[in-house]
């Protein structure tokens, strides 16, 4: 459904006459276009009956993807489904990308001002105010070339345990990794991993030329 080589799912090419020529651009999709985009993934939800599924969001963009989750929560409320909504807010950008504040905080100010806990946490709280009971942290993935996926989680162990301790959320995106299970486990939050994407002989064939990534993680499952 969000397959877009060119453009993300959530534009709309808009076409307008002004000084005298046509313009043609992307621009943010209609609202009608946006909740036809999303009836149509929870109409392939539905087929499959998840126990949960995550709203859809923009990367980098946490405002829209609020945008995105309310008309996806009332969307999801118009019949009854079986599975649970969980709520995408994009906390990446906003911490990889907030401006130092360039005077020294004044002490009367209250904890956190000028810092991106002060954008994030109201933030935060209107995904709960709109009804979402299950939130996930997404956008903490950062670009390195020196990978093989290409990403890297931006966030130490340290500063992702600052950041569950005053966000608490349910779900962190791409956060799985054996230096921050502990991190994880102490505030009981599930999260997955994009590295078992690359447990494949195409993008590794010396590593996993020889094995079965797929039956390893169910023979995992099984003996856990």
């Amino acid at each position: 459904m969000f397959n877009n080589k060119n453009y993300p799912w959530y534009t709309q090419l808009d076409c307008e006459y002004k000084n005298e020529r046509w313009t043609h651009e992307y621009r943010l999709a209609s609202e009608q276009h946006l909740r036809q985009r999303i009836q149509n993934y929870l109409a392939r939800c539905d087929k499959f009956s998840p126990d949960y599924i995550f709203a859809p969001d923009a990367i980098a963009e946490p405002l829209l993807s609020l945008h995105l989750a309310r008309l996806c929560w009332e969307e999801y409320l118009r019949k009854s489904r079986t599975y649970t909504l969980i709520g995408v807010v994009q906390v990446g950008s906003p911490l990889y990308n907030w401006q130092e504040k360039l005077v020294p905080q004044i002490d009367s100010l209250p904890l956190h001002y000028k810092s991106p806990c002060s954008f994030l946490a109201p933030l935060i709280s209107e995904y709960r105010n709109i009804g979402y009971k299950y939130i996930a942290l997404g956008g903490l993935l950062k670009a390195d070339c020196t990978r093989k996926t290409g990403l890297k989680f931006g966030l130490s162990p340290q500063e992702l345990d600052e950041l569950l301790t005053w966000s608490r959320p349910n779900f962190v995106l791409g956060g799985l990794a054996l230096t921050r299970l502990e991190v994880l486990k102490k505030h009981q939050v599930w999260a997955d991993s994009t590295g078992w994407l690359w447990w494949d002989a195409r993008y590794d064939y010396q590593r996993f030329g020889h094995r079965n990534a797929l039956q390893e993680v169910a023979n995992a499952t099984f003996l856990s």
